[in-house]
């Protein structure tokens, strides 16, 4: 640049008054972990926001996976590098386990917003207790089953299974009056299988912190049962389990277990019929909350201001309801599903209606930092348990006491 034209900057610059300058938009940072259409369309509101607020400027940047994105928050975290926000999965373990309650402290000026989001889904939300991030995109695990593959096996299509014994035996059924077909499969092994705890009213961790596993209790140690009994009985293929959504949209698989985000991928675009239906039970109903959550890391007051301004109008009513419309997510506000668009969609799509009525069921333990660990010691566990490596008591044993060992050494509840 000409030495003149550096000069000629630096002089409007220096000439401008304060309340000029503090006109130019304010810059922020904002990590997410969608993508596929999921990404597209949040992307789409990123742009909106962008045009309907000058004074914000949001650079919205595609960290990877929900893994992927976990361990660069973590990096930088450590490096002092964090972004001002974002869709985090995990996000009460970045936040609130540091400390970082920022976010309660906007929410709390504003109660419509904390009244208006389901308290279970609140409680995915939380550290310790306390609220530290803010739900954004929520999912169930739901039911999902080839309609025309029950017809084909004598069973009736609109009647599907309500307990964990029909659920067995209604598979038992396709698997013997159809060929080539696999009767139960999930991909994510763990989120079914604290399904299954719920559902026998065991716990999965102490609302305390450090938590302490409750897996390996009679009632968990008779949920790891029924697994070896899905194996056993021929229903359940034995390490197939990355297998199963391919499986299914390929008309090859009964029942599957899958998130309720998979109704704005799957609906209206399969081969066959499929239904939708509630996880069945045991001694209750009972479904595990998932997803990520929208986060704020502090910087400057402009900055967090900007942030908050951005995650408010992120979860207003009408951008939840045109979000779970686009994505099959849940609302997480009780507003949105009195809107008349909301109203509209439901009555034209069914389907979606279930994972919106079985969040009465839904239930969130408090985060902790080794809840990446549980999930990877009950995914081997149930491994071992398919495979004949170890019985179910054997092997809710050990992850319980692998995961105690890891909790014991962690810094975080070192007084």
């Amino acid at each position: 640049m000409k030495w003149y034209k550096l000069l000629l900057i630096l002089s409007i610059t220096f000439l401008l008054p304060p309340s000029l300058l503090a006109q130019q938009p304010v810059h922020i940072t904002f990590w997410h972990a969608l993508s596929g259409p999921k990404g597209e369309f949040f992307e789409s509101l990123i742009a909106e926001f962008n045009d309907t607020h000058p004074g914000i400027q949001v650079e919205s940047i595609y960290t990877g996976k929900y893994r992927e994105t976990a361990e660069k928050v973590m990096s930088a975290l450590a490096t002092d590098t964090l972004p001002n926000g974002g869709v985090i999965p995990a996000g009460p373990i970045f936040t609130g386990a540091n400390g970082n309650y920022k976010i309660l402290e906007y929410l709390e000026k504003e109660p419509g917003i904390l009244e208006d989001i389901y308290p279970a889904i609140w409680d995915y939300a939380k550290y310790a207790g306390k609220i530290c991030a803010i739900p954004y995109n929520i999912s169930t695990p739901l039911l999902y089953y080839n309609k025309d593959l029950l017809k084909k096996a004598g069973l009736d299509p609109e009647d599907p299974p309500e307990t964990w014994e029909e659920l067995l035996e209604f598979s038992k059924t396709v698997v013997k009056k159809v060929k080539d077909v696999y009767g139960v499969n999930m991909k994510d092994t763990p989120w079914f299988f604290k399904a299954l705890l719920l559902q026998n009213e065991c716990g999965i961790v102490t609302e305390t912190l450090p938590p302490d596993p409750l897996f390996d209790s009679p009632k968990g140690i008779e949920a790891a049962e029924f697994w070896k009994r899905l194996v056993g009985e021929g229903v359940m293929p034995v390490g197939m389990h990355a297998m199963a959504e391919k499986h299914f949209l390929s008309g090859i698989l009964a029942f599957c277990v899958a998130s309720s985000s998979k109704l704005g991928k799957w609906h209206g675009k399969t081969s066959f019929e499929f239904g939708v239906a509630f996880l069945p039970g045991k001694v209750r109903r009972a479904v595990p909350i998932g997803g990520a959550t929208l986060v704020l890391f502090p910087h400057t007051e402009a900055e967090d201001d900007a942030t908050w301004e951005l995650i408010k109008w992120l979860i207003e009513p009408t951008n939840i309801a045109r979000w779970v419309m686009a994505t099959g997510y849940l609302p997480i506000r009780k507003s949105c599903l009195e809107l008349p668009e909301m109203k509209q969609f439901l009555e034209e799509n069914p389907h979606f209606k279930v994972p919106f009525e079985q969040l009465q069921y839904g239930y969130a333990y408090w985060h902790f930092m080794e809840m990446g660990t549980m999930d990877a010691l009950l995914r081997e566990a149930l491994e071992k348990i398919e495979y004949g490596v170890m019985g179910p008591e054997q092997a809710m044993k050990w992850a319980a006491e692998e995961l105690r060992k890891e909790i014991a050494e962690s810094p975080y509840y070192q007084q």
